[in-house]
């Protein structure tokens, strides 16, 4: 009888601490799920602790949790957590997390060829948990249709940034509209690309009024935006 009192005990013992530990788990997870939402937006951001020093397993009281590394591409982060240790004296310890989220994923439906642009009949999509970061897929239908990609793509592909690029906009040799820039005055001229550009990137043209070679940023319509 004795024996299986002590055996309880422990048990009982073992299941509290359990309890207690996955209690503070929890609450050291949602304080960070907050901070990160806060900072960061996103309400279907997850958090996941990867490791917890064996200091806090021991039920310490928390006061304070604060990012120490931003979440990386992969999700992977690092915070700081202070606690009231044994002591009675405040205490920091590092924890690792990884960040989660549901997203919409754009996927093709069939094989594209390289320089092939991207269309609605081309597309389908998904929801999935990702731990990487959204820079890594469009966020938008919008940021998907229109694009070429920038290699053969297989079907069921799933849409990366990486994959995708702006259609060329502007082709060598072809004529285009400058816009000189500043705050107080804008000025038009006409010009020849001397290289091709995709939109958002700087080329240089030549002016046919003044035959002066410049740098400017391509527009859409064919238009080179120079700021002086």
């Amino acid at each position: 009888m004795k024996r299986l009192l002590t055996i309880s005990f422990s048990i009982l013992f073992l299941l509290c601490a359990a309890v207690s530990f996955s209690q503070e788990t929890s609450s050291i997870e949602k304080r960070l799920t907050d901070l990160l939402k806060e900072t960061y937006g996103g309400p279907s951001m997850q958090v996941k602790l990867e490791s917890i020093p064996a200091h806090l397993n021991k039920g310490v009281k928390v006061k304070s949790v604060s990012l120490h590394k931003v979440p990386d591409i992969r999700g992977k982060g690092l915070a700081v957590v202070e606690f009231e240790g044994e002591d009675g004296k405040l205490r920091a310890s590092y924890v690792s997390f990884r960040i989660c989220e549901k997203r919409k994923l754009f996927y093709a439906k069939k094989a594209l060829h390289k320089g092939t642009p991207v269309g609605m009949d081309d597309l389908g999509s998904k929801e999935a948990i990702i731990g990487e970061s959204e820079l890594i897929y469009p966020k938008d239908l919008q940021d998907v249709v229109g694009k070429v990609v920038r290699k053969d793509v297989a079907a069921g592909t799933i849409f990366t940034n990486q994959i995708l690029d702006s259609p060329q906009v502007v082709r060598r040799g072809e004529l285009v509209t400058i816009i000189g820039e500043s705050q107080q005055l804008s000025v038009r001229a006409k010009g020849r690309a001397e290289e091709p550009g995709r939109l958002g990137e700087r080329i240089r043209v030549r002016n046919l009024s003044s035959d002066r070679e410049i740098v400017g940023t391509v527009a859409e319509n064919r238009v080179v935006v120079v700021q002086f």
